[in-house]
Formats: structure tokens, C-alpha cells, sequence
């Protein structure tokens, strides 16, 4: 049960990512000309990735190719022949809220040079609650080819809702995810 759970959740979490909630930040190595890179791969996922189906991972590896083409770099099939490999990771976790409401009134009184002194007890009762929710994270991390080192990367985090979307709306949701959390690429672009 918690397996399918998580996959559904998975699927879920690049499905309701669209770029409205989503918490982006970048790092990138500052010391690296980004000018220099023109090609990338598009990796498969990280190892540790939540298990996504063969769909949703296809819709993320277009995403991250859009994007980087509309940047102006070109897409190559082998890694060996890209200036830049393109991997990426998604991850999904299960967080807690809690909420606590107070009701009715304390006792009254005031206070004077001995202190709270009065009329005394009240009634008061408080109710706390939890929020279960799950959040998804996706990381994408560019890595020079030639040196075999990370140069940039990007993370986008968001609150899962369980929506059912079209394979259309689904895709929109994550090249706006995917766009906003390589914003930062190049650096200083």
C-alpha cells in the first residue's frame, strides 16, 4: 500500500506542479563561463527517485529539453557528444501541520500592586489537529562533460494536490515547473 501510494503521489507531484506555490532556488559554480556550453543530454533520473511511470518521466525529460533549447542550446543524444549532462531527481515527502484553536474565555480579574487578583475561574478548552501533506521536489543538475563536475543546480519544491489532468495540462504544469526552476540558467543570462 505505501508503494502504490508513493507512486501515485509521484505522479501526482509534477502533475499538480504548475508554477504558481512552487519554491524555486539555484546554485551554479561562479568561477564557470556558461557561454562555453551549447549541447546538452537529457539524463534518465537520479537513483533514489520516487517511481514514476514511463509517462510522467518522458513529460520531465521534454520539459528540461524545452527549456534549454529555448535558451538557445541544442539537444544531442549521447552524453559523450554534449558540452552539459542534464540530470534530475524527484522526490516526494510526507510533512505534518498542526493547528491549535482555543475557545471560550480564561478567568477575569485585574490586576493591582499584589498582583491578578478577582472574580476567578472561566472555562477554556483548545483543540489541536494535524495536516497530513506530501511535497515534491525536483532537482535538476547540469554538469560539464569534460570536467565531470556540477556547475548548476536547481530545485523546485511544491505542496502535492491530487488532481486528475489531462496528458496536455499535465505537461503544461510541468514545463512551467520546469522553467521556473531553471530561471537562473545561464547565471547572469
Amino acid at each position: 500500500m505505501k508503494m502504490e501510494r508513493l507512486v501515485v503521489t509521484a505522479a501526482l507531484t509534477v502533475a499538480a506542479s504548475a508554477c504558481a506555490g512552487i519554491k524555486v532556488s539555484s546554485d551554479w559554480d561562479p568561477s564557470v563561463d556558461f557561454s562555453q556550453y551549447q549541447t546538452f543530454a537529457v539524463m534518465d533520473e537520479a537513483p533514489g527517485s520516487a517511481q514514476l511511470d514511463q509517462l510522467v518521466r518522458g513529460r520531465i525529460k521534454a520539459a528540461i529539453a524545452t527549456t534549454l533549447q529555448a535558451k538557445g542550446m541544442s539537444q544531442v543524444d549521447n552524453p559523450d557528444d554534449a558540452d552539459v549532462a542534464v540530470g534530475w531527481q524527484l522526490t516526494t515527502e510526507e510533512r505534518s501541520s498542526f493547528q491549535t484553536v482555543s475557545t471560550g474565555w480564561g478567568g477575569y480579574g485585574r490586576y493591582g500592586r499584589a498582583g491578578w487578583y478577582g472574580a476567578g475561574g472561566g472555562m477554556a478548552t483548545s483543540r489541536t489537529t494535524e495536516t497530513r501533506y506530501d511535497v515534491g521536489t525536483l532537482v535538476i543538475a547540469l554538469f560539464d562533460e569534460t570536467k565531470d563536475q556540477m556547475i548548476f543546480t536547481g530545485t523546485g519544491s511544491k505542496e502535492l494536490a491530487a488532481t486528475n489532468v489531462s496528458p496536455q495540462e499535465s505537461q503544461k504544469r510541468i514545463n512551467e515547473a520546469v522553467a521556473a526552476i531553471l530561471k537562473d540558467y545561464p547565471p547572469g543570462g
